[in-house]
């Protein structure tokens, strides 16, 4: 179901790494947008917790961001045309680049996708994990088909505990 908020609240900020997962995200961030909506994709270039490559420069990273950006829209859905599409590359972690990016644009929310991840990993924390407790906007996981939730997404409030 589409959103009937005004022009102001029609941007979401989407999460993309080239998974699975946040392909499938971004199908259904642009399902949620009017057509005159903004989907803004951020790829960060530095994975959480790590300092960025060292054998490459901030330059090589966001042209490497860029490209990753472009695949996806050469090879995603046709839902990806019918909104505007606003592209962003963060020599950041995720964390920071997609809240950074939520608070410029205005956005209503951070859409990212959710995969199955080992206990280790999630010990060390998740990009999603992450952004439940930090986000100043609503985040909503899309979660891979392996993954079950009652509702299909997993969505926590900015303002809920």
């Amino acid at each position: 179901m589409k959103s009937t908020q005004d022009d102001g609240g029609q941007c979401l900020v989407l999460g993309y790494d080239r998974t699975d997962s946040s392909r499938r995200a971004a199908r259904w961030a642009a399902s949620e947008l009017h057509p005159n909506g903004k989907l803004v994709i951020v790829h960060a270039c530095r994975p959480l917790h790590a300092p960025p490559p060292p054998l490459s420069t901030p330059e090589e990273r966001k042209r490497l961001g860029r490209a990753v950006i472009d695949e996806l829209l050469l090879e995603g859905d046709d839902s990806l045309f019918d909104v505007e599409i606003v592209t962003e590359v963060s020599d950041d972690d995720p964390v920071t680049a997609l809240t950074d990016a939520a608070r410029r644009h205005g956005a209503r929310a951070i859409v990212v996708g959710c995969e199955q991840h080992s206990r280790l990993h999630k010990a060390l924390g998740t990009v999603t994990s992450e952004l439940l407790q930090t986000s100043p906007v609503p985040v909503t996981a899309v979660p891979s088909p392996g993954l079950t939730t009652d509702a299909g997404q997993v969505t926590r409030s900015a303002d809920a505990g």
